[in-house]
């Protein structure tokens, strides 16, 4: 099984690029999982306030000179288009979070079921 993180930064949402971009950036400095996790777990934060994934780059431990330096790499805005173009082109329902079993839109209890199922194989 591979699990792979998309970016679908919501239009209405000002800070969403932003966040998905300081993501990548801390995915630079090995640590993508753990910033995705902490802006999500604080999304609610980030409407009102765009220093908040500088704030957790801090609390992760990550160089936040180098955050502000990589977010302003075009490769990594050029990935976030591409991956937004890439879900459009599907015609799947524009929303997120979005869950893809082999290609097909599921919902969260059936990926965890998938998971659960696949985890009790290997062991």
């Amino acid at each position: 099984m591979r699990i792979v993180y998309k970016n679908f930064p919501l239009r209405n949402h000002k800070q969403a690029n932003l966040a998905a971009l300081y993501t990548l950036a801390a995915g630079n400095q090995g640590m993508y999982n753990e910033m995705h996790k902490k802006i999500m777990g604080r999304y609610t934060e980030l409407k009102n306030n765009e220093h908040l994934p500088l704030e957790l780059a801090s609390e992760l431990g990550l160089n936040v000179n180098q955050l502000k330096a990589d977010i302003k790499d075009p490769v990594l805005q050029n990935q976030i288009n591409t991956e937004v173009s890439e879900l459009r082109s599907t015609k799947l329902r524009l929303a997120v979070p979005k869950f893809l079993i082999n290609g097909e839109e599921t919902n969260l209890r059936a990926l965890q079921q998938k998971v659960t199922e696949i985890l009790s194989k290997t062991n």
